[in-house]
């Protein structure tokens, strides 16, 4: 794991974000077309913060894209 990488929980995700954490689960599920990147242990559902991953998702999403 890259050291510069923050583990962060959906809750923390969304407050970032500025959006519900109903939705970022949401866009976990299998059925989403373009989920977000995550990584599961269990039913705990955690991102990367700052992973490359992450960030081509993030804008891919940004308005206007």
């Amino acid at each position: 794991m890259n050291p510069t990488l923050e583990i962060i929980d959906a809750a923390e995700m969304a407050k970032r974000l500025t959006v519900t954490e109903s939705w970022i689960r949401d866009q976990t599920r299998s059925r989403s077309k373009d989920p977000i990147p995550h990584f599961r242990f269990g039913t705990y559902v955690r991102f990367e913060w700052n992973n490359p991953k992450l960030l081509a998702w993030l804008e891919r999403h940004r308005a206007g894209s």
